[in-house]
């Protein structure tokens, strides 16, 4: 199974054409949706992103906090050691801290990883500082202060002004609480949530603005600018603090709400090819595929299947994105068709790929194979 994997990954990388879901060939969509082609390929990315480090980044920014979450996903599947042996070495070496503008959203991804460690562990030391910042959070009188503004705020890194701090910071104070059974991070990513959500999120659209700059901005093609991955940031952050968050908790259901409101939302406006163009309501834009968002999308989207939010009607959807998703990754195991950092829609090649893609990618593999597992497939 490996081998024709291998075999028709080498086949992409070799080849000037971009292929689209319709276009894959039926055994390498086949190996692609079977538990070990799954697993193949979330080998061949995860190891490939590592022996391709981004020297440029600080290994506690945001940008390998998302990588950690898929490699986390990768050893909960697979129990291979290395990849929690990793993740063991970053905190250790970077003493279990952020970088130290800590009251941004962004620098708290790490710290989900050195939670979810700990809770595996016991050993309190991976937690000291994450927890202290966090009430440092917590200790600034938010309930009054909270500014969720963007443009000409000069403290908009200080507090959730973008949607991509949905992913960064959320799910983080959610797994403090899992590991300290302290309600009140609960209570602070609950109260926080709202407010951003009730300033950035377009009901009418079902989607998130990036941030205010967007309110009244549009394309070329007259379309409001709903960009990808900003959205992708969003539902994977409600899928993964939504995993944690208690059954009975009191807004859980406002919670389920919003993530089913932009599934059906996303499900409808998929790509034919199985992706999601860069903006959402704007294919015309940029009429191909991109695979950061797009990885994220088939995260939640295979999640909310396998946890019955939504329903399982939609599978074929969500195999379509995913065999689309490997149809990117070459030989050696990269995946392509990534925007770079950005905070809206602009052009992206199949060479370009980036840790925070590499980590959404893992993220949904792990899902789909739960979903193909579910089914009983082998």
């Amino acid at each position: 199974m490996r081998i024709l994997t291998w075999l028709f990954a080498l086949f992409l990388s070799s080849t000037p054409l971009v292929l689209f879901a319709q276009d894959i060939p039926d055994a390498a969509t086949k190996s692609f949706l079977q538990k070990e082609g799954i697993k193949d390929i979330m080998f061949r990315v995860a190891d490939w992103q590592l022996a391709h480090p981004r020297r440029e980044i600080s290994p506690i920014d945001w940008h390998y906090g998302a990588f950690y979450t898929g490699l986390r996903a990768l050893y909960e599947l697979t129990g291979e050691r290395q990849y929690l042996d990793k993740l063991l070495r970053i905190g250790q070496t970077h003493h279990w801290r952020p970088l130290d503008d800590f009251f941004n959203a962004d620098r708290l991804t790490v710290t989900d990883n050195w939670a979810w460690l700990y809770g595996l562990s016991g050993d309190s030391i991976m937690i000291e500082k994450s927890r202290w910042i966090m009430d440092a959070h917590l200790a600034r009188n938010y309930k009054e202060l909270t500014d969720v503004h963007f443009q000409d705020n000069p403290y908009r890194l200080e507090w959730w002004t973008w949607c991509d701090a949905l992913f960064m910071a959320p799910p983080s104070f959610v797994q403090m609480w899992k590991v300290t059974g302290e309600d009140k991070y609960l209570q602070y990513m609950d109260a926080q949530w709202w407010k951003t959500s009730d300033y950035l999120y377009s009901p009418e659209d079902s989607l998130y603005y990036r941030d205010d700059r967007y309110f009244e901005k549009r394309s070329d093609n007259g379309t409001k600018i709903f960009w990808a991955r900003g959205n992708g940031w969003v539902i994977a952050g409600l899928a993964r603090l939504l995993t944690n968050l208690p059954e009975d908790y009191r807004n859980r259901e406002k919670f389920e709400q919003q993530y089913r409101e932009m599934a059906h939302k996303l499900l409808r406006i998929q790509g034919e090819d199985g992706l999601w163009r860069v903006s959402l309501l704007d294919p015309a834009y940029l009429d191909i595929g991109e695979s950061s968002g797009s990885s994220f999308f088939t995260f939640a989207l295979a999640w909310g299947i396998n946890r019955g939010l939504i329903d399982k009607k939609y599978g074929p959807q969500v195999e379509k994105a995913w065999a689309a998703l490997c149809a990117n990754v070459n030989a050696e195991g990269r995946l392509g068709f990534v925007q770079q950092v950005a905070g809206d829609p602009y052009p992206f090649y199949a060479d370009q790929s980036h840790v925070y893609a590499s980590g959404a990618f893992l993220l949904a593999g792990r899902q789909v194979y739960e979903m193909v597992d579910k089914e009983g497939r082998k």
